[in-house]
């Protein structure tokens, strides 16, 4: 009996599910029984109805002649990428500088993106743009009023790119290397005089360097991006450390070396623009990153280096090169630490030209690193000593008196915070000064080089100091000023003497020097000779700038730098002709100091200083940017018409 009353039931359930829903219940959007008449409408009293709908017609869409057009131009200009596509791939672009008769020899595979040493234990612990920017329009304003051309007053050169002619585009598939010829001979010449082609700023020596070029110009196996990398900053180095005595005393072809110099500049150019700054932590990124660095603080553009550096520490502690120790089981210990170090050092230095707090921290670092008494008589030892107790110094300088916390502090805390710094800096000086490097010609240019390096440092750390003639940001204190005219005049005997020698050593350290040296020396100068009229300052001011400009042949950095300065200098030249021109030999206070007729009342904006100055941290420190800002507005040129 129960099997004959369910099937009538389940007949008529399948009948309400083929049925549609009335008209009622879907146009209030109900759920509908399906019954006839509905529950719903029974309910509500309304009248239950089912309509059939009709299948809508399809209508066939007209296209116009127009849009026939515009499929016809899309798929011409697919065909025209299609084809310029195929012309890429057939022809690979040829190096820049280079003519047709150069011929490539070598390729490399495409580089894998990590390297066998990326699988670092180490996971972590459980818890001045700087000599480079354009110097304010309002200089030129000012300077021309008193009376110079607006041609010798140009700064468009200060902030153009020195690179804007150089062909652009990413790493191709196919790394172009130089002759192995070419290469061969190189390595060669650089072998009899290894600490002169491999300076000790890069983490590479000719043992080395011979060795990675044997695994990129004779690969068993794929090389990685990095790798490659470090072989071409490596051959861009040494071939920089090659004279045209050099090249004809070893029967080097000048030509081709130039066209070999342009194609490793060229593919390091194109690394520094394609290489990510994420990359998983091994030793070969590192110090991959860490050449791009040092070339591009060389080539002029120290912004864009301190990115790569502060990746570089990055990747360091990712890795734990920050606690490496020397008696560790790994057996790449020592590389590791030496490149940490390096890195750390470079970070230090670039952090405090450009006012920003340094990557690494000390409370982190726990590497091991050699002392002084370690080193004595080890050359190489002695000199990575010195720098990484300078970038100590450069750590607590930017923390103690240029940071933010730093700024909030009392004038009387700075200069006692000050004064401490001056003393460990004039310690480390002659700790340097004391070293014997005996006939070693490239130990006493490092010897010479660092030391005015510290100088400098020594005239950034007084300048925290107030001075006693007054609040301006043009005074500074006797030991500022002091120190200041002991590194320019330092800076200044030393190119006296290295540009009669022939060898071309002294080219890098030139150029590392004034690189790495805080640019305060030479704005100390130039409030002295505004303030107090100081003659002997200027003229330090114009030897100076001569200096530049002729160093600034062999290095687009200290070109940049000359151009700043000589800026400075001729504003400052300027100011000191309408002065003398008036009569007056007021010696007080700037801020009292009487109008003069001479000068047309063009004033520097606000703005033009703090668009400047804050972009130059490089030894003025924020708050001096500021002050000199408003003080430069209301009482240097803007001085009223006196009929």
């Amino acid at each position: 009996m129960d099997v004959e009353r369910s099937e009538p039931e389940g007949a008529a359930s399948v009948a309400r599910a083929a049925a549609k829903a009335c008209d009622a219940c879907r146009a209030r959007k109900i759920k509908c029984d399906r019954n006839a008449p509905c529950s719903s409408c029974l309910s509500s009293h309304r009248h239950c109805k089912t309509s059939t709908r009709q299948p809508e017609k399809k209508k066939r869409i007209l296209i116009s002649a127009g849009y026939e057009k515009e499929v016809k131009g899309v798929n011409d200009r697919l065909a025209s990428l299609e084809k310029t596509i195929h012309t890429l791939v057939a022809n690979p672009r040829s190096p820049a500088n280079t003519d047709d008769q150069f011929q490539r020899t070598n390729n490399v595979r495409s580089p894998r993106i990590l390297e066998d040493d990326h699988n670092v234990q180490f996971e972590g612990a459980s818890s001045f743009t700087a000599h480079s920017e354009q110097v304010s329009q309002a200089f030129r304003s000012a300077a021309t009023s008193a009376g110079i051309p607006s041609e010798s007053l140009s700064t468009s050169r200060l902030g153009r790119d020195r690179f804007n002619d150089e062909t652009k585009g990413p790493v191709g598939d196919l790394y172009e290397l130089p002759s192995t010829s070419l290469v061969l001979k190189t390595l060669r010449v650089a072998k009899t005089n290894p600490k002169r082609y491999f300076p000790d700023l890069l983490d590479l020596d000719i043992t080395s360097m011979t060795d990675m070029c044997q695994k990129v110009y004779f690969p068993t196996e794929d090389c990685s991006t990095a790798f490659v990398i470090v072989v071409i900053s490596g051959l861009w180095v040494m071939f920089n450390n090659f004279g045209e005595r050099d090249l004809h005393q070893h029967g080097l072809d000048e030509l081709e070396f130039e066209r070999a110099k342009a194609l490793c500049k060229r593919n390091l150019d194109d690394a520094a623009r394609c290489t990510p700054l994420l990359l998983e932590h091994s030793y070969r990124q590192i110090q991959a990153l860490f050449s791009l660095s040092a070339f591009l603080l060389e080539t002029s553009r120290p912004s864009l280096a301190l990115s790569f550096v502060s990746a570089s520490a990055r990747l360091c502690q990712d890795a734990g090169y920050h606690c490496l120790k020397l008696d560790s089981s790994d057996s790449q210990a020592q590389q590791k630490i030496m490149i940490f170090w390096l890195v750390f050092s470079m970070d230090r230095g670039l952090s405090l030209n450009f006012g920003r707090s340094p990557s690494l921290q000390d409370y982190d670092v726990t590497a091991s690193r050699p002392t002084f008494v370690e080193a004595q008589g080890d050359r190489d030892l002695f000199f990575c000593s010195v720098g990484i107790e300078l970038a100590y110094l450069q750590g607590d300088v930017y923390e103690q008196l240029y940071s933010g916390r730093a700024q909030s502090e009392s004038a009387d805390v700075k200069a006692q915070r000050a004064r401490v710094l001056a003393d460990r800096m004039i310690r480390l000086r002659h700790q340097l000064l004391s070293f014997e490097p005996s006939d070693d010609i490239s130990a006493m240019d490092l010897i010479e080089g660092n030391g005015l390096v510290l100088q400098s440092h020594l005239a950034l750390i007084y300048r925290a100091i107030r001075s006693t003639r007054g609040d301006s940001p043009l005074h500074f204190c006797d030991e500022c000023v002091t120190a200041s005219r002991a590194a320019i005049e330092g800076y200044n005997a030393a190119w006296d003497k290295y540009r009669t020698r022939e060898d071309t050593g002294w080219k890098k350290v030139i150029n590392w020097t004034y690189l790495f040296s805080p640019f305060t020396p030479f704005i100390v100068l130039f409030g002295t000779v505004v303030a107090f009229k100081s003659e002997a300052d200027l003229k330090l001011m114009e030897v100076s700038v001569k200096t530049l400009k002729s160093a600034a042949q062999y290095s687009s950095g200290v070109a940049k730098l000359h151009d700043a300065c000589e800026t400075f200098f001729k504003l400052a030249k300027a100011y000191m002709a309408q002065t003398i021109k008036s009569g007056e030999s007021y010696e007080g206070p700037l801020h009292q100091q009487p109008a003069t007729e001479a000068f047309d009342p063009t004033s520097l904006y606000g703005q033009d200083w703090d668009a400047m100055l804050d972009d130059w941290d490089l030894g003025l420190g924020g708050e001096s940017a500021r002050e000199m800002s408003s003080f430069l507005t209301g009482s240097f040129f803007t001085w009223p018409n006196v009929p």
